[in-house]
């Protein structure tokens, strides 16, 4: 940990806070910093500096930092752009313990001075560019913009590096309750990183949002990532410039498939930690992770008094591949006596009919289907609105049902323009979310859902013995396809018998050793594609045939060539490697040979992982169906694709600081065993 973050308490719990800048005039920055800590309840000590004023309430101004009669824990610079660089000087030569600065210095020279400044005295910053740090539990308000006094303290923490996303969040909606937030700003010194691995510190944080525009600490963001898996807090990120532009100047196959955005969101899979792609599904997902944290990943039930409704809810769960609990023959039995003759008793429930004893019927219904042991939460769907006669009725019913169910119980709007505040913060007091938005709310359950309790385990990342003889091998050479396969076989992965061959005489020789049918490779140094260079020439069935195709590469692209056994039959996947520069080497397979380009379906999981986790997510690929034997034809071998891309990340994860790409393309599967057939290595 860098010096400057050994203790962020500073920054975001002090219990003393200069503010430069500091003003009684109406609408300034000035006069609303003292208003948010003072209003805000703030106990501890204020030191408002400003030689043109005298006295603040019972707080005295002071014309100078040189003037505290203390050192103070957090100094506000709220001073113009211009004026920041001095205030920062001066603040750290009278000993302030940390700095938070509202000034927006875009000037590049300018935040070079002030992260040196900063990294030289050792101390934590907030900003430049921020809007502030809000630790509600304890009082903490530092900004210049008026938020909410009204909030109630929850679990949830947020680190936000838009501010004007901060605001939209906090000034909206109170059904969200948070225990700290903060604009983190240009992040100079002080990164989301940092904030991350403080907010898991926190006793009452139950789950962590993340607005980020970039990943300024990529090496102390994962260890965040890996903190908040060891302590079962979920995150959950809003990641915005996702771009494919790098994935341009990628020379393999995978390179080019594999963007950064893919690269970001497979270091969260690993982690557990979740991925949204809207403001709204970022305050649904926090909503439901501050009541719930892991479910059993079953099905799901809900209840309505709408079909048409019910209709919507279940295209929108096929959408998103969120399963629907089949109800067991018992609860089908009991619902058909509670509910009104003719009634359909499938779940989703519509329970309205004649709406004869509603309560008494929904609360019945609702209790037999949360009662069901494929069910693992009930969703009470309505368009909630706190004015309307029958949703109080609901209301009701819904906190019985809460009150006795130990299995979640998660009320969903519709319609995301209810008039619900009230009736959202009554929900809450009684620990029942309540999300606005069909598609929101079944976005954040479906992340619920997915939410598991993994344990990394460390041991994986032993590095093979055999590691310290290739890389004093590859420091001074390059990797052919020759080598390349004998350092694939070194690491336990499968290749098809192959030779090295300088003429045709030798050539013919190894034909006879392999059995015909054989492939021929050019071995012609940094030919990446060799197949778009007419360098490979496949099912060559005698020596006639072979002697015509050697003489083909000889003459076109030189003398050494590759002569491997040809595997026939068996289906044809890629298992590829792209070293991300934040991130580090990221594995990905989907179908391969000519396929790979033509299919945009792939998995992606950062190295290294075991056979077990690539299983469970390669399932999720349609494609998968073709391993399983599709239409009656053959089974092919999941668990030796999986072995051998399980095989390739850890090989992938010990040679990280010298391999830019790998492809392995294609991989033979067949029914026992899986043949890597054609490799290409590409260093840094």
């Amino acid at each position: 940990m860098n010096k400057y973050n050994s203790n962020l308490d500073y920054l975001l719990a002090p219990k003393t806070i200069a503010i430069v800048g500091a003003s009684t005039k109406p609408n300034s920055y000035g006069l609303a910093l003292l208003e948010m800590l003072t209003k805000g309840n703030f106990n501890g000590t204020i030191f408002p500096i400003n030689p043109k004023y005298k006295k603040y309430k019972n707080f005295p101004f002071f014309n100078s930092v040189f003037d505290l009669p203390i050192k103070p824990d957090n100094t506000v610079v709220a001073v113009s752009s211009a004026n920041a660089e001095s205030v920062v000087l001066d603040a750290i030569k009278a000993g302030t313990k940390s700095l938070t600065i509202l000034a927006d210095t875009s000037n590049e020279k300018i935040n070079e001075k002030l992260k040196k400044i900063a990294d030289e005295a050792g101390i934590p910053v907030c900003g430049p560019n921020s809007m502030g740090i809000h630790n509600l539990e304890q009082n903490v308000r530092i900004s210049p913009f008026v938020f909410p006094s009204d909030l109630i303290v929850g679990g949830i923490a947020m680190i936000i590096q838009s501010g004007s996303v901060l605001g939209a969040l906090t000034n909206n909606d109170r059904r969200l309750r948070y225990n700290f937030f903060v604009s983190s700003g240009s992040e100079n010194v002080t990164t989301a990183a940092d904030y991350l691995v403080w907010c898991l510190n926190q006793k009452t944080t139950k789950v962590i949002g993340m607005f980020l525009e970039s990943v300024r600490d990529p090496k102390k963001f994962v260890k965040g990532l890996q903190l908040a898996k060891e302590k079962n807090i979920p995150i959950v990120i809003l990641k915005v410039g996702r771009t494919e532009a790098s994935s341009k100047l990628a020379l393999s196959h995978t390179g080019a498939l594999v963007g950064d955005a893919e690269v970001f969101k497979a270091i969260l899979d690993k982690y557990n930690a979740h991925l949204v792609y809207s403001i709204d599904e970022l305050a649904a997902t926090l909503q439901i992770f501050s009541h719930y944290t892991y479910v059993a990943n079953k099905g799901i039930a809900s209840i309505h008094d709408s079909g048409g409704e019910r209709e919507l809810i279940v295209d929108l769960a096929e959408d998103l591949s969120i399963q629907f609990a089949k109800l067991s023959r018992e609860t089908k039995l009991k619902l058909s006596k509670i509910l009104e003759p003719t009634m359909d008793t499938s779940n989703p429930l519509d329970a309205w009919g004649s709406g004869h004893k509603a309560d008494e019927l929904f609360e019945k219904a609702f209790e037999a289907i949360l009662s069901d042991r494929n069910v693992s939460l009930g969703l009470y769907v309505q368009d909630w609105r706190q004015d309307y006669y029958l949703h109080l009725m609901h209301e009701k019913v819904i906190f019985k049902i809460k009150k006795n169910s130990t299995k979640p119980v998660i009320a969903v709007s519709n319609y995301s323009m209810t008039i619900d505040q009230d009736m959202a913060k009554r929900f809450l007091d009684k620990g029942i979310p309540l999300v606005k938005g069909t598609r929101e709310a079944l976005i954040a359950i479906k992340n619920l859902l997915n939410n598991k309790k993994i344990v990394f385990n460390e041991r994986q990342c032993t590095t093979n013995k055999k590691f310290f003889k290739w890389e004093a091998f590859i420091k001074n050479n390059t990797l052919n396809s020759a080598i390349g396969f004998q350092l694939l076989k070194d690491y336990g992965i499968n290749v098809a018998d192959f030779g090295v061959c300088q003429s045709y005489s030798e050539t013919e020789k190894y034909s006879k050793k392999l059995g015909f049918p054989v492939v021929l490779k050019t071995l012609k140094d940094n030919l990446h594609h060799k197949t778009e260079a007419n360098g490979v020439f496949t099912d060559i069935k005698n020596l006639t045939e072979l002697k015509i195709k050697y003489n083909d590469i000889r003459k076109r692209l030189g003398e050494e060539v590759l002569i491997s056994k040809m595997i026939n039959g068996g289906l044809e996947w890629s298992i590829g490697m792209k070293n991300d520069p934040d991130f580090g080497p990221a594995i990905m397979v989907s179908l391969g040979g000519t396929m790979i380009d033509l299919i945009d379906e792939k998995v992606l999981l950062m190295a290294p992982f075991s056979n077990q986790e690539l299983k469970m997510k390669i399932r999720e690929l349609k494609s998968f169906k073709l391993l399983q034997g599709f239409r009656a034809s053959k089974k092919y071998s999941l668990e030796k694709l999986c072995e051998t891309a399980s095989k390739l990340s850890f090989l992938a994860f010990d040679f990280r600081e010298y391999l830019k790409e790998i492809d392995l393309n294609p991989v033979i599967i067949l029914e026992n065993d899986a043949i890597a057939v054609d490799n290409v290595f590409i260093f840094k």
